[in-house]
């Protein structure tokens, strides 16, 4: 009978507490990449679009993936991560077809284009969302669960070689919890998603920090005039006043036969110059030391 009176008191306060409350508990998904330290200018990155194998999302699971990485890249402040509006207008200008992916083969002409040094394309091969439901006496609620797989590959532009290839899996969940409530409450969360994405994206930037970090830095020789050199990397690049660079012009490219990869370029040493000044947000004009004058389209790389 006591045991009885303090279950009806406890529904009674309870009930003049609140009528149904929802309680929402969220993953916090987030990276630490406060390890890295920049060393030298800072590379050029391009994130394409991800293709969506999976049936769920259409283009919108490539296209969320392809954010959050490039999201990721940017707060580790290593980068310069260009946008993919940029592509679109590249194309545009060019008068090239629209791609979604871009491949081995297509990565250096992309990538000179974009003036990229690597480029950054893979697939979301994994997407699924599942709800848990549970009811005991005062309260009632439900878990969502997202769940995704992706594929990441970063492309080298100059010679379209693979330097990394490698997979993530990451999930996030929801937690619903009502009081006195039906254990209905809470639709779908769509930022579910977007949380998922990151947490099998941060479990693979350790690869991907020290892969881009390895890969060759150039910048490209923008307009010769009146014999100043202007470059489009400078002080966002972290291309320090005073440095030394070689500038090369490139010859025609190096097909392997048996598979049609690019397997380099031929490069001709024009000369050498110096970082004499910044000009505007990221670019730079360099003083010839030796050499012939460069031209338009030329390479620098560091000395």
């Amino acid at each position: 009978m006591i045991r009885f009176l303090l279950v009806i008191s406890l529904v009674a306060f309870a009930a003049g507490c609140s009528s149904t409350k929802s309680v929402v508990k969220q993953d916090t998904i987030q990276a630490d990449y406060s390890k890295y330290q920049l060393v030298g200018p800072r590379k050029r990155i391009f994130v394409s679009a991800f293709e969506n194998k999976t049936t769920y999302g259409q283009n919108r699971l490539g296209e969320g993936i392809s954010d959050v990485l490039t999201t990721e890249l940017a707060k580790t402040n290593m980068f310069i991560v260009l946008e993919r509006e940029k592509l679109d207008a590249i194309l545009k200008e060019h008068q090239l077809a629209s791609t979604e992916l871009i491949t081995e083969q297509s990565a250096p002409k992309f990538g000179q284009l974009l003036g990229a040094n690597a480029i950054i394309t893979g697939s979301v091969t994994q997407f699924g969302v599942r709800t848990e439901t549970y009811d005991v006496i005062l309260s009632s609620g439900k878990k969502q669960i997202a769940a995704c797989a992706i594929d990441v590959r970063i492309i080298d532009v100059n010679s379209g070689q693979i330097l990394w290839a490698g997979s993530g899996q990451g999930e996030a969940t929801r937690q619903f919890t009502n009081i006195l409530g039906s254990g209905k409450a809470g639709g779908y969360d769509e930022t579910l998603e977007g949380d998922a994405f990151r947490a099998a994206v941060v479990r693979i930037m350790e690869n991907i920090v020290p892969t881009l970090s390895n890969v060759p830095w150039y910048c490209t020789v923008a307009q010769v005039s009146d014999g100043k050199i202007y470059v489009n990397a400078g002080k966002k690049s972290n291309l320090t006043i005073g440095q030394s660079l070689v500038i090369y012009r490139s010859g025609k490219e190096i097909i392997d036969p048996t598979n049609g990869l690019v397997l380099g370029r031929e490069e001709e040493k024009i000369g050498t110059g110096v970082v004499a000044s910044y000009l505007g947000e990221d670019g730079s004009v360099i003083t010839q030391q030796t050499g012939d004058a460069p031209k338009q389209g030329d390479l620098c790389k560091m000395h």
